[in-house]
């Protein structure tokens, strides 16, 4: 015979109660007259040997009640043949769940503690000899090794929530691996878990006969929850004193249609918008709040709304930097319209712009630019049409617009370098521009309508060529072909004008659109970066415009006085940082150099742990059975919280229903005897 909770046998001890009772009892002894004293010898005798005879079977059966309910509680059971109990020693394998979600509550309480004490259960249930491993979602390395009773007891104490939820078919093979490097005679593991449909992958499972696995799950009460999902910025520059529109999606998992919520965002610890939306059940929503921009500098924020009981998708944590001036470079030839060119930029101070020939260039100018003009150049060297290459893979935008007679080639090869598309010809037909497309975002904060008579540029001489498909065509000319494009490449961007930027080519330059045109190109040069990073998937952190000598060490310092060091890789895309998995809180991040704030980063959750749907103990048994996983197991659950015995024991016999009835029978033995006695 085994016990499932052996820790319940120190009640045992309790039997020394009812026997100091019966030894310390003292009764009252009752008066009786007898009308001839010969007999009260005779009498005295035979009471005082039938009362001690009932006091013993009285104590006994105390005792013996007393006994089989303790016995009961210990969960008793006959294991059979082959089970865990006949063997010499057991490897077994414990994964609790510690993904955000387990932070929910059922009838039971909370669902990770309830997982803990389960597991703690599980512990004690087997040897002192056996060996276990205790494998969270963090899946450390450390979690690979076996631990004896006590030290597997401190580690699933230890358990706390993370960000990490892992699918359940990895789990497991970490799970076999661990076990099939343990030298014992069986091996068993359970998975401690609320079955969330997106990690619990039944149909990568595969089936392993002797490795048995018993599945113990924690439903969550149904709740409606609401999540910040994601945001962004409309234009990817920030200005300083520049109005802003920032774009936030809520997605609504509960079934319950939502009105009027108010959602908050604070910059620098500081309230700054206000709103309201509505979301429908089972759907997401995109509201948006305004606000005007913070001075130059590094900046964070918090987007947050009030939904309890689950919270920790209810703040969305954002960094980002506001550019001091716009760099413009522009590379020419010393060209009329360059003039043109600078004019545009030396009227507004927010740019700084800088003129040079492709002799005069110097490589640390296309490193500190943000959009690069290149007008007109009959000429490029194989040198800069690599600096060109690398300045748009790194995230600078650049402006190409061909010469009128001789150098068209090299234009050509460096669209080829860029994969922005081909040019198949030249055309000397004069053409006009047949619209402006304003459903792209470029032109559309600039123009909400246009009239039907417009005036628009017209073209006599440009090229033709073929944009890489997947290219923004913003103007079009009548005869179908593009006129300017633009061409997302690497993390920049690529724009070209078919027309040369001169009066053989068209009045393109003279036309109040071409102001227009150069500005939203430099106001949409270089992006911000990402406004947050999500913990445990993110490890790769670009360094959007932020050069770092390798001299020097950046830190990362957050919230709570965490402070990190990241290894800084330079790519051909950039320097970028690396923050190797930390176990990090979620929050704004100051990149520091000594006690210099060089940018901002935000670290948050992942959202992933929102979606609440989880598989109920019967689907998941249907599931097994019609896959036929025949190793694996569900335990039930009630609504007091999850029960191991049959889970346990379900290679054997269960005896605690035997000791009740025992213990139902001495009671009632106890009672006849105490109802007779004299």
């Amino acid at each position: 015979m085994a016990f499932l909770y052996p820790g319940f046998l120190w009640a045992l001890t309790a039997l020394a109660v009812p026997v100091i009772i019966h030894l310390f009892q003292l009764r009252r002894f009752k008066r009786i007259d007898f009308p001839d004293i010969r007999l009260l010898q005779q009498v005295t005798q035979q009471t005082r040997s039938v009362r001690r005879v009932r006091h013993w079977l009285v104590l006994l059966a105390r005792m013996g009640a007393l006994a089989a309910l303790v016995f009961a509680f210990a969960q008793p059971y006959l294991p059979l043949h082959g089970t865990r109990t006949d063997m010499a020693s057991t490897a077994v394998s414990l994964f609790i769940d510690d993904s955000y979600s387990m932070d929910g509550q059922n009838a039971g309480g909370r669902l990770l503690d309830q997982a803990r004490q389960a597991a703690s259960d599980v512990v004690m249930a087997y040897k002192p000899t056996d060996r276990f491993q205790v494998i969270t979602g963090r899946e450390e390395p450390r979690q690979q090794l076996l631990l004896g009773r006590d030290e597997a007891l401190d580690a699933i104490g230890q358990v706390e929530v993370s960000a990490y939820a892992p699918p359940l078919s990895r789990i497991l093979g970490r799970q076999a691996e661990a076990l099939s490097h343990a030298e014992h005679s069986a091996h068993e593991r359970f998975l401690f878990t609320d079955l969330q449909r997106r990690v619990t992958d039944v149909d990568r499972w595969t089936n392993d006969t002797l490795l048995s696995t018993v599945i113990v799950p924690l439903p969550l009460n149904k709740v409606n929850d609401l999540s910040v999902d994601s945001a962004w910025f409309e234009t990817p520059v920030r200005r300083a004193g520049h109005p802003e529109t920032l774009h936030v999606r809520i997605t609504n998992h509960g079934e319950d249609d939502l009105e009027n919520i108010p959602l908050r965002l604070t910059i620098d610890d500081r309230q700054r918008a206000l709103a309201t939306f509505a979301v429908k059940g089972a759907s997401s929503t995109d509201t948006v709040l305004h606000f005007t921009q913070e001075p130059p500098g590094a900046h964070w924020g918090a987007i947050l709304l009030n939904d309890p009981p689950v919270t920790f998708d209810d703040r969305l944590d954002i960094g980002y930097t506001v550019a001091d001036r716009v760099n413009v470079l522009l590379i020419g030839g010393a060209l009329a319209s360059d003039d043109a060119i600078a004019a545009v930029f030396h009227s507004d101070s927010s740019y700084a712009f800088t003129a040079t020939t492709p002799i005069g260039l110097d490589p640390s100018m296309l490193e500190r630019s943000d959009l690069v003009v290149i007008n007109g150049l009959s000429e490029m060297p194989g040198g800069l049409l690599d600096a060109l290459t690398a300045f748009v893979e790194n995230g600078g935008s650049l402006f190409d617009a061909p010469p009128t007679d001789k150098g068209l080639e090299d234009h050509a090869d460096l669209l080829g370098h860029l994969s922005a598309g081909r040019i198949t010809g030249v055309d000397t037909a004069t053409i006009s521009v047949e619209r402006i497309d304003l459903d792209l975002p470029f032109y559309r904060e600039v123009f909400t309508e246009l009239p039907r008579n417009v005036d628009l540029p017209k073209v006599r001489h440009r090229v033709r060529w073929d944009p890489r498909p997947g290219s923004e065509v913003l103007l079009r000319l009548r005869d179908g072909s593009p006129f300017l494009s633009m061409t997302v490449e690497g993390r920049g961007r690529v724009y070209f004008c078919a027309a040369p930027l001169d009066d053989r080519g068209g009045n393109f330059m003279r036309h109040a659109l071409f102001v227009t045109t150069l500005l939203r190109m430099a106001e949409s040069s270089r992006s911000s970066g990402a406004l947050y990073h999500i913990i445990g998937k993110e490890d790769l952190i670009p360094l959007n415009g932020i050069e770092i000598s390798d001299e020097r060490m950046p830190e990362l310092r957050g919230p709570h006085g965490v402070s990190v060091l990241p290894e800084l890789r330079r790519m051909t895309s950039g320097q970028a940082i690396i923050v190797h998995g930390e176990d990090l809180p979620p929050g704004p991040y100051a990149l520091t150099l000594d006690k210099d704030t060089i940018g901002m980063i935000a670290l948050a959750l992942s959202r992933d742990e929102s979606d609440l749907t989880a598989f109920t103990p019967e689907e998941l048994r249907d599931r097994l059975s019609g896959l036929g996983l025949t190793g694996f197991s569900v335990a039930d659950t009630g609504p007091a919280g999850v029960s191991l015995s049959s889970a346990l024991n379900d290679r054997g016999s269960e005896l605690w229903k035997w000791f009740v009835l025992i213990a139902l029978v001495f009671l009632a033995a106890e009672a006849v005897l105490i109802r007779t006695s004299p």
